[in-house]
């Protein structure tokens, strides 16, 4: 198959064939057996061979040293096999690819480090493959690629630092109890089906694009880092921790749901930002606490096919408001709907944010849309915002009823609260 991502993968130098070495290894190990003399039991099983920078590998390996590579590391033209990194290390140039695995099934690369090279690991048309234990990291252009229809890359127990990892037109990625840090991953054109568990992110992001659908991402850390979906649909962000951190939702994004997440210290924890043609937005059962905004919907309505739901959510301590609502125009034949939220203390330290007609940002629930916009807003219940605990203009929302205040100074402007 002939692909512009396979160039440069073997370099100028001659290559040895690792099924030779095996062979070899299993002589000796015969003859020595015949010099010892009769044995009881099993015979012994040659062990897999080492490897060098350059080699072509068709059998199991097992690395005795260290390598450091002017050029690639290895290549591997044979599937069902194992290189086992045995705590070493593979150290590049900045160029070349630390392991390049073309058209094969079942491989497996584990226990060792990756770094250094133009990309630490590179799947090509490649099933079923695995990184287990693995340190990627300072790998110029990519820490790991998948191209070309990879499938069911499995990514488990691995570090990766300082570098890009992408996912393109490969479906079926999953990662579980991986570190992050400094890494940008993507999952980008069709990439489908990929599923994050149990890993920590630090200064790092995740991006979801072009198709990337029918994810999810469950039970991880994020620190200084978040997640951003655009043209990506079925994907559920779900029992995640936040600090600092965001997700945000741009457009075309459809049936997505965030939910059972704790944010805090952070900027705009929920970020909805000009969703054309999203449908289904589902922010519901997280914890907002001490960002600057927990929910920050803007132009929500250019283009928006269907809806967004933000429920039973709990906003505490926000510096500007648990949740602002705001677009200058009303294209929607849809809805918003903010339903059986407790929002306490928002608003507090608000630092004389207004809003687009010039009003003060510093509620529970702050709204600012067309008269007769499609925003319903029922059954919240605020507690000790600064301002009100619900600001919205007297006719632009429908008031669903059940809203209440208590020790909000303005009480409610545009439903009524008990």
């Amino acid at each position: 198959m002939n692909s512009p991502h396979l160039a440069s993968t073997t370099g100028t130098r001659p290559v040895r064939r690792l099924d030779t070495a095996r062979r070899r290894a299993t002589v000796l190990v015969a003859a020595a057996s015949l010099l010892a003399g009769p044995m009881t039991g099993q015979a012994l099983a040659a062990p897999p061979p080492s490897a060098q920078c350059g080699d072509v590998v068709t059998t199991d390996i097992k690395l005795t040293a260290d390598l450091q590579c002017s050029g690639p590391g290895l290549v591997v033209k044979a599937g069902g096999i194992v290189l086992n990194l045995n705590g070493h290390s593979i150290t590049g140039s900045g160029t070349a690819t630390g392991i390049s695995v073309i058209g094969q099934a079942n491989v497996r690369v584990r226990n060792g480090t990756l770094s250094r090279f133009g990309r630490g690991v590179f799947l090509a048309t490649s099933v079923d493959g695995e990184l287990l234990n693995v340190t990627l990291a300072d790998n110029t252009t990519d820490n790991v690629q998948t191209v070309d229809n990879s499938t069911n890359l499995k990514l488990t127990n691995c570090k990766i630092r300082r570098g890009r990892v992408q996912i393109n037109t490969s479906s079926g990625l999953t990662v579980a109890n991986t570190e992050f840090s400094g890494v940008g991953l993507e999952l980008v054109s069709s990439s489908r089906s990929p599923v994050i568990s149990g890993s920590t992110f630090t200064d790092s992001s995740v991006t979801y694009s072009t198709n990337a659908n029918n994810g999810s991402l469950t039970r991880s850390t994020f620190t200084r880092s978040g997640i951003s979906l655009r043209e990506a649909d079925d994907l559920t962000v779900s029992g995640n921790v936040f600090t600092q951190g965001y997700i945000r939702v741009l457009n075309a994004c459809r049936n997505t749901t965030i939910a059972d997440n704790r944010f805090s210290n952070g900027d705009r924890a929920v970020f909805v930002q000009q969703p054309a043609s999203s449908t289904n937005l589902r922010i519901t059962g997280n914890k907002f606490t001490r960002n600057q905004i927990g929910v920050d919907a803007s132009d929500t309505f250019t283009g928006l096919e269907d809806g967004i739901t933000i429920s039973e959510n709990t906003f505490t301590e926000n510096a500007v408001a648990g949740i602002l609502l705001e677009s200058t125009v009303n294209q929607s034949p849809y809805w918003v709907r903010i339903e059986g939220n407790t929002l306490r203390s928002n608003g507090q330290t608000s630092g004389g944010r207004v809003d687009s007609a010039g009003r003060p940002v510093n509620d529970g629930i702050h709204v600012t849309v067309p008269a007769g916009a499609p925003v319903e807003i029922t059954g919240n219940i605020t507690r000790t915002n600064a301002d009100y605990g619900i600001e919205a203009v007297p006719g632009s929302v429908t008031d669903g009823g059940g809203n209440t205040s208590v020790g909000n100074p303005s009480g409610c402007l545009g439903v009524t609260c008990a």
